[in-house]
């Protein structure tokens, strides 16, 4: 101890001046600032359980704004993810369960199937649609007969897709060509939906490689590509 610090206790003890407390440098400042800031990108995506072991690593504030964020998040993502099935709608459900649907919060995107029953297309696009609804709940998927939906509506049209948003219509598609036709899978309705900006998901690959790969061989048997003759199934 210095004989400043010596002298300077002494007179505090004595009461003749009183004792100064100092404050953190503006070095210190800035390093619990730094600190803070770190935290927040460690932390940010971690979830409500994951938060609650981390107690004695953030500050109790800083915990509690995560936990207020995350709540908030959990709670925002419920009222999206409410759909999970394919709604089969008639001529007077049109404008609520599809039009005004579509407006709902900031903007639902609602996938309208026009369809005909016993049509292989529009089996196999109902078909990939439950699988689709059931995983992705924030997109509501619908069908309606196309007779009921447009008066005259030919067979031949069918299916016809009219996807919503916002109240008007965001995108119209005749047939199933884009999805690959009658080789279309869950997987080339999901893409193209991702590509639309309808779906906020990824996949880690092009699922229209594969299926264009696939060639038919006389007789009905398929292979990948034509070097693989041994590869047949």
């Amino acid at each position: 101890m210095s004989e400043k610090t010596e002298w300077e206790d002494a007179l505090v003890k004595h009461g003749v001046i009183k004792k100064t407390v100092k404050g953190p440098t503006q070095d210190e400042v800035h390093l619990k600032q730094l600190e803070a800031e770190q935290a927040r990108d460690k932390f940010d995506d971690l979830t409500l359980d994951d938060l609650d072991e981390q107690e004695d690593d953030l500050d109790e504030d800083i915990l509690n704004q995560y936990r207020a964020k995350r709540m908030a998040e959990l709670k925002k993502a419920a009222s999206k993810n409410k759909f999970g099935e394919v709604y089969q709608i008639g001529q007077t459900e049109y404008k609520a369960a599809v039009s005004e649907a579509s407006k709902e919060g900031e903007g639902v995107f609602v996938f309208l199937h026009l369809f005909v029953f016993g049509k292989l297309e529009c089996r196999l696009l109902n078909k990939h649609m439950a699988t689709a609804a059931n995983k992705f709940k924030y997109v509501k998927f619908c069908k309606i007969v196309g007779s009921e939906c447009i008066r005259g509506f030919p067979d031949s049209n069918a299916p016809t897709i009219l996807i919503y948003h916002k109240g008007d219509i965001y995108k119209k598609i005749e047939g199933i060509d884009v999805f690959g036709g009658k080789r279309m899978n869950e997987l080339t309705l999901t893409w193209r939906l991702i590509e639309w900006g309808i779906l906020n998901s990824e996949l880690d690959k092009n699922p229209f490689d594969t299926l264009n790969s696939i060639k038919v061989n006389v007789g009905g048997r398929r292979k990948l590509n034509d070097d693989d003759d041994d590869d047949d199934f």
